[in-house]
C-alpha cells in the first residue's frame, strides 16, 4: 500500500533527485520512472530516456522536485546535459510541439526566447 501512495504522490512532481555522499546529484524525470534493487547493494533507476545503477552505500538522500532542480541546459529533463539536449532544443526551434515547462528549459540563456542563441549557450555548457 505504501508503494501505491508513493506513486500517486510522485506523479505530482517532475523529477526525482538522488544526492550522493560526494555531493553529486543524479536527477530523473518521474514519468515512467522505475526503481529496482540489486541484492540490496544497488538501486537500478530507469525511465524511458535513461538509466543508472546507484550504490546504496553512497546514497545520502533523495527528493522529489519540479523544474527548477534540473541543471541549466537539461532540455529533455533526463538529469544530464549532453548532445540529446541539443537535439531536443533544435527540434523545438524547428517547430516541434512542446509543453510549457519544456519550453522554459529550452530557454537556456534565459532571455525569454528560444532560438539559436540557446543552442550556442547549451554547447558552451556541454564543452565546459
Amino acid at each position: 500500500m505504501a508503494a501505491i501512495a508513493m506513486m500517486s504522490q510522485a506523479s505530482t512532481y517532475e523529477s526525482l533527485t538522488f544526492v550522493m555522499t560526494d555531493g553529486s546529484k543524479v536527477t530523473f524525470a518521474v514519468e515512467g520512472l522505475k526503481i529496482t534493487y540489486d541484492d540490496y547493494v544497488h538501486a537500478v533507476v530507469s525511465n524511458e530516456r535513461t538509466s543508472a545503477t546507484l550504490n546504496l552505500a553512497e546514497l545520502k538522500c533523495m527528493y522529489f522536485s519540479n523544474r527548477e532542480d534540473y541543471p541549466t541546459g537539461d532540455v529533455n529533463a533526463d538529469g544530464e546535459v549532453n548532445i540529446a539536449d541539443v537535439n531536443a532544443l533544435i527540434d523545438i526551434i524547428l517547430g516541434s510541439e512542446t509543453d510549457e515547462t519544456t519550453a522554459e528549459r529550452a530557454d537556456v540563456n534565459n532571455d525569454g526566447e528560444v532560438n539559436v542563441a540557446d543552442v550556442n549557450t547549451l554547447i558552451d555548457i556541454i564543452l565546459g
